[in-house]
């Protein structure tokens, strides 16, 4: 009486083993013909989508050096920026100075 209730313990156990085997062995089926329908929709999905524009990355580096400096340094910044243009400035009102210079020279001479 013992030795069939065992048996028949080991048979359900068995039994339960073997369902559990075949559902994993469905799910890995499942998982083999969905994995290259699913790669494929990601590599779609990675073509179509576009890359962010270079003004982006332009305006994250503006913004971190801005956020690196301080108040002193950037106002530092803005006044050395101001002298180069004054001088810019400068230099390029010489430069028409001394060519009407020279043309007023030409032009007397001949």
């Amino acid at each position: 009486m013992f030795g069939s209730k065992k048996k028949a313990q080991d048979f359900a156990e068995i039994e339960r083993q073997k369902e559990a085997l075949q559902a994993q062995i469905e799910e890995l089926q499942s998982f083999i013909k969905e994995a290259p329908e699913k790669l494929q929709q990601e590599e779609q999905e990675r073509l179509q989508t576009m890359p962010a524009p270079d003004e982006l990355t332009q305006r994250r580096r503006e913004n971190d050096f801005a956020n690196r400096l301080t108040k002193g340094e950037l106002k530092n910044e803005r006044r050395h920026q101001a002298r180069s243009a004054l001088l810019f400035i400068l230099l390029l009102t010489a430069i028409v100075f001394v060519s009407l210079w020279v043309y007023k020279i030409i032009v007397s001479s001949a």
